[in-house]
């Protein structure tokens, strides 16, 4: 038990929080996908998809940014 607590100690709260909150957006634009493949897709469906995308790519680079609300290393 102290060997995980001192790995979530190094572990940045945000990161996990936007991976996480990514993962959960990855898998959205997943079920669009396949959904997709099966159904002729709208150009209002796309054009939220890519939406989607382009929120959950903020997020990442939010997390990822220096200075971020985590440790400057």
């Amino acid at each position: 038990m102290p060997a995980l607590q001192r790995a979530l100690r190094r572990w940045d709260p945000v990161r996990v929080a936007v991976t996480g909150l990514g993962g959960a957006w990855l898998v959205l634009l997943v079920g669009y996908a396949i959904g997709a493949a099966t159904v002729r897709p709208t150009s209002e469906g796309i054009i939220a998809a890519v939406g989607a995308l382009a929120i959950a790519v903020s997020g990442f680079l939010y997390a990822w940014r220096p200075g971020a609300g985590g440790r400057i290393e």
